[in-house]
């Protein structure tokens, strides 16, 4: 196929989503040339993965002179973060450079109009491809609004340009799949994962200079300052852990590649490397993206088998789920008392610790050490906002430890049933709790997660017809008796409440997630201990 040497031209004729549609009112465009409106945000928006390049349209928006967009002008972070990066390290920079090609960051259109390096790659552009953004130029039939910029793909060369993908099939002289782009797209994955990072650290410690409570997350030991002189000596060194994540068959989809990378650009901007452990068949995946892989087994055998090389390494052992994008602490007084209004005002009014996994496990395992109970299985609240635990006190010593993040101490011999396929994070409380009297919830400590959603991993030994789940919610039933139930509100899920701590005057501190957690006055006065540092402080306003 003959290869065009100039880049086509039609802005009349184009009827793309990036082009304006046609307004019939003259006075209405007339006006709206020569009026500029900007949408500012006035509250940190919420990061995203599309943020930084929503950065980069506002700044070639302002750039462009035109003023009849509307546009969000964003975060002084975010356009911080966007100047920052290089065009190397956007995802719409090639692949793979061919030699001779122009220099991404000279792209110009066959008019000599700037071509930005684009943040995002569309799924199916080869690797030899590049993909940048444009400011368009308003035309009789433009109407303003949020539009003004099209996305353009860059030949090889880096001298032809097209808006849309039949001109590049046209071009490469075949039809264009996802298998084409896999490569830009795992790229895409690693550098997305590194700057919602850093945008998120960014953005937080804007928030911090504002004033509304919020703290950075690169500096850990902001938030280590919770811990009292006594508990910082039990803080144990990022080197004491082994970090393991537990996975299967998402490393062949964007989507899984995508979370997969989130969770290892965490560990490694913190200076450590996690071992992933797989099924065999998924191995040569995870191994091709770089990743530190071993063959684990199915889901339960993965999970002894990390608590066994932790063993032989003489390491705190830390298990993670595969889809985790952040963690959060909340630290404040408790309620007024125990109405809605009060739990979500006193959860607002705590201060927001955004914090990384592994400054999660050293402050985890401080206080574990640090409490009378010396629990051995320590953990997180199982939902994304903790501020009904507001109400109750900042942890748990009977209560459920959900699998996505938890951390197992040195003296544990405990060990996942292999016979369960399912709710193996259930038994394994259950079981520390029998053996060292007690686990660790941290309530105020909370993930952002996927569940149920995913391909790979637990999530493909579920059945619609939830067989699977009900095998072994029986199995739960047979080890420990009395202490599940039913969830009348979600089919196949149990709720979990520990035999022999229920009394008359125990006091709720914790529901959802089909979890009921109570705790009886014994375990009250344990909690109460723990807790005296963290109150003080949080009525001393944090540090």
């Amino acid at each position: 196929m003959g290869k065009p040497t100039k880049m086509p031209v039609a802005m009349k004729s184009m009827k793309s989503k990036g082009v304006q549609k046609s307004k019939a009112s003259k006075d209405s465009k007339a006006k709206s040339s020569k009026t500029k409106v900007k949408a500012v945000d006035t509250k940190a928006a919420k990061i995203g993965k599309g943020t930084l390049r929503q950065a980069l349209q506002a700044r070639m928006k302002t750039a462009s002179g035109r003023n009849d967009l509307d546009y969000s002008e964003g975060s002084a972070a975010s356009h911080a973060v966007a100047t920052a990066v290089s065009v190397q390290n956007r995802a719409g920079y090639p692949v793979k450079l061919q030699q001779g090609a122009v220099d991404p960051a000279e792209w110009r259109t066959a008019k000599g109009e700037k071509i930005e390096v684009d943040f995002n790659r569309v799924a199916w552009l080869p690797d030899a491809w590049g993909q940048g953004i444009k400011v368009t130029k308003p035309i009789s039939r433009s109407t303003g609004g949020k539009g003004g910029t099209l996305t353009m793909f860059v030949s090889p060369d880096g001298k032809t340009a097209y808006f849309h993908k039949p001109k590049v099939e046209k071009y490469e002289g075949r039809k264009l799949t996802r298998k084409e782009g896999f490569n830009g797209q795992v790229r895409l994955a690693k550098l997305q994962a590194e700057q919602t990072i850093e945008l998120a650290r960014a953005e937080m410690k804007q928030m911090c200079a504002g004033g509304n409570g919020a703290s950075g997350a690169d500096p850990d030991e902001e938030f280590f300052k919770l811990l009292s002189k006594a508990e910082r000596k039990f803080l144990p060194k990022k080197e004491e852990f082994h970090f393991c994540v537990v996975s299967a068959r998402r490393a062949t989809e964007v989507e899984g590649v995508k979370d997969i990378f989130t969770v290892q650009t965490h560990l490694v901007l913190a200076g450590i490397t996690p071992t992933w452990y797989v099924d065999s068949e998924s191995l040569g995946d995870y191994q091709a993206l770089g990743l530190n892989a071993v063959v684990g087994g199915k889901l339960t055998p993965s999970r002894n088998k990390a608590l066994d090389d932790a063993k032989k390494l003489n390491k705190i052992c830390v298990q993670l789920s595969d889809d985790i994008s952040s963690w959060e602490y909340r630290h404040g007084p408790r309620a007024s008392e125990k109405t809605d209004d009060a739990v979500n005002q006193a959860w607002n009014n705590a201060r927001r610790y955004v914090v990384g996994p592994v400054a999660a496990a050293r402050w985890i395992i401080a206080m574990m050490r640090a409490s009378p109970e010396q629990p051995k299985l320590g953990g997180v609240y199982p939902l994304g906002s903790c501020a009904r635990t507001f109400a109750g006190d900042e942890f748990g010593f009977k209560h459920f430890i959900i699998g996505d993040f938890f951390v197992v101490d040195h003296g544990s011999a405990v060990r996942f049933d292999e016979t369960m396929t399912l709710k193996e994070d259930y038994d394994f409380c259950c079981s520390h709790i029998k053996a060292h009297g007690a686990v660790m919830r941290c309530n105020r400590m909370t993930l952002t997660v996927k569940h149920y959603s995913n391909s790979g991993g637990a999530v493909d030994n579920r059945d619609k017809k939830g067989k699977q789940e009900q095998a072994n919610i029986e199995i739960l039933h047979r080890k420990w008796p009395g202490t599940f139930r039913a969830n009348p509100k979600r089919e196949n899920e149990v709720i979990m409440r520990w035999r022999g701590i229920i009394s008359d005057d125990d006091e709720i501190i914790s529901t959802g997630h089909g979890l009921v957690a109570k705790t009886s006055k014994k375990d009250a006065r344990s909690t109460q201990r723990v807790r005296k540092t963290i109150d003080k402080k949080a009525k001393q306003g944090g540090a």
